[in-house]
C-alpha cells in the first residue's frame, strides 16, 4: 500500500557521547529528508574463473544526507547549538524579565562539534540516525516568506528507533515580515538573505576497532557566508566602491528575524546571526532588463583577533543553556 509524506515525524536530541543514540527532545518542522546509509561493498579480485562476481562483501556502512524546513521558535536555538558549536552565554530576564538570551558562537578551533539522534518516522518504518553531526547549515528568507533551513548532516549509524512523546508545536514559525538587515549599521532593505555555514567536517575513516564504521568525524576550518539580493541603488555602489575593491572589511552584518508569537509582554522570539569583520566578495548590479534592477552581494566573515566571527544570538523561554 502506497504512503503519503504527510504526517511524518522528525525529532533530534543531543548526544552525550558521538554515536551513542538518544531520545528525541525536539520536534523539528520539516519539509523533506535524505538521510541514507551508503554500504561499500566490494570483490574479492581472483583468477577463478567465473561468469558472474563469487561476492560482494560490505566493507563500510557510513551515513549521509540532509533534512530541510521551517525555522520555528521551539527548535531554533538548539538547531543553532548543533550547527555553531559553540557555548552558549545565558542571559536570564534579557531582554525583560521572563525572557532568556542565548549568544552562540562558533566552536573553538580544538573544540568538538556536539553530535545528535535524528529520529525519523517514515509511516512504514521509524528509523534512528545516531553519531549526526552538521556538515553545513543555511538559513534563508525571502521577503514575505518563511524562514527556512538545510541542515546537511554526517552520521554513524542507522538502526530501529522508537519516537518520543513531545508536546505539538505552538509558537509560530520564523517570518521575513518584520526582518532586519544591517551592514556597518545601515539599513538594507533587502529582498532576501541566505546565511550558509560550512562547518567542513573531515572523514576520519576506519580502523580495526571500529569495524564497519568510520571513526567520528571532526570539523575544519568554517565558512561563514552571505548573500543578499536587493534593488540595485546607490548602497550597492558604496559597497562596490568601499569594501568590494578595497581590503576594507564591514565591521557587523547584522540579520535580526523575529516569530509572530510573544516570549512575555511584547518580546518576540528572535533570531539575530551577527558577521563580524566581513569581507564583500562579489557585487553584481548589471542592467538585466527593462524592469526593476537588482544587485546581489556576498560576503564571508573572518577571524579577526578576538573577535567571534560569527554569533547566533536566540531570544525565547528557554531558561536552560542549549
Amino acid at each position: 500500500m502506497a504512503v503519503v509524506g504527510s504526517g511524518s515525524t522528525l525529532q533530534i536530541g543531543k548526544e552525550t557521547t558521538w554515536g551513542t543514540a538518544v531520545s528525541g527532545a525536539k520536534i523539528v518542522n520539516f519539509t523533506s529528508e535524505s538521510l541514507k546509509v551508503n554500504a561499500d561493498k566490494k570483490t574479492e579480485d581472483t583468477l577463478i574463473a567465473s561468469t558472474a562476481p563469487a561476492g560482494k562483501d560490505l566493507m563500510k556502512l557510513e551515513v549521509s544526507g540532509d533534512f530541510s524546513g521551517i525555522l520555528r521558535p521551539e527548535f531554533a536555538g538548539y538547531l543553532l547549538k548543533l550547527a555553531f558549536g559553540g557555548t552558549d552565554t545565558k542571559t536570564d530576564n534579557s531582554p525583560v524579565t521572563g525572557a532568556y538570551r542565548h549568544s552562540i558562537p562558533l566552536i573553538g578551533a580544538s573544540g568538538t562539534l556536539p553530535s545528535f539522534t535524528a529520529i525519523i518516522d517514515r509511516k512504514v518504518a521509524v528509523k534512528k540516525y545516531s553519531g549526526c553531526k552538521v556538515d553545513s547549515f543555511s538559513l534563508e528568507g525571502a521577503a514575505g516568506d518563511y524562514v527556512k533551513f538545510t541542515a546537511s548532516i554526517k552520521a554513524k549509524d542507522e538502526s530501529t528507533g522508537t519516537l518520543a512523546s513531545l508536546a505539538a508545536l505552538a509558537p509560530q514559525s520564523f517570518k521575513t515580515v518584520n526582518a532586519t538587515l544591517t551592514l556597518g549599521g545601515t539599513t538594507y532593505d533587502a529582498k532576501s538573505v541566505k546565511f550558509s555555514l560550512k562547518n567542513n567536517l573531515q572523514d576520519v575513516g576506519q580502523t580495526y576497532g571500529s569495524g564497519i564504521y568510520n571513526l567520528e568525524p571532526i570539523h575544519g576550518q568554517r565558512e561563514a557566508t552571505v548573500d543578499i539580493d536587493l534593488n540595485y541603488g546607490s548602497d550597492t555602489e558604496t559597497l562596490f566602491d568601499t569594501n568590494y575593491v578595497t581590503d576594507t572589511k564591514i565591521a557587523s552584518i547584522v540579520w535580526t528575524l523575529k516569530s509572530p508569537s510573544v516570549v512575555t509582554g511584547s518580546t518576540k522570539y528572535t533570531v539575530t546571526i551577527t558577521m563580524n569583520n566581513v569581507a564583500i566578495t562579489s557585487v553584481e548590479r548589471n542592467v538585466n532588463g527593462a524592469g526593476v534592477l537588482t544587485a546581489t552581494v556576498s560576503g564571508q566573515a573572518l577571524s579577526i583577533g578576538s573577535t567571534e566571527p560569527v554569533v547566533a544570538t536566540v531570544i525565547d523561554a528557554t531558561s536552560t543553556v542549549y
